[in-house]
């Protein structure tokens, strides 16, 4: 699958990948017993960055694993990499979805 960069407004460059089905069934082994729509995308889109600044990251492993490199990423690497992979209206929709998860 084709690379790609985002900036972030921190000033921050990520690298990152799309993910295929593989990588949903992999998340799913390590995430909640029933995991939100909205939990699944921040998951994915966390697992899709293969750099921060040109260095290489380690493809989490563990639940454990993708919360370090969540914390890594960052407010900012999120929302650009929301914006990025879903829109500009990404975070909202993902919001959303969690609110009528709960309801």
């Amino acid at each position: 699958m084709t690379e790609h960069t985002v900036k972030t407004s921190d000033g921050r460059t990520l690298t990152w990948r799309e993910r295929g089905p593989g990588d949903v069934l992999a998340l799913l082994e390590f995430g909640p017993a029933s995991p939100t729509e909205a939990w699944m995308e921040y998951a994915l889109m966390v697992s899709s960055v293969e750099a921060v600044d040109g260095v290489p990251v380690i493809r989490p492993a563990s639940r454990i694993q993708l919360e370090q490199l969540a914390n890594k990423i960052g407010n900012a690497g999120m929302m650009a990499l929301s914006d990025a992979m879903f829109g500009t209206d990404g975070t909202e929709a993902a919001q959303a979805g969690e609110v009528a998860a709960k309801n």
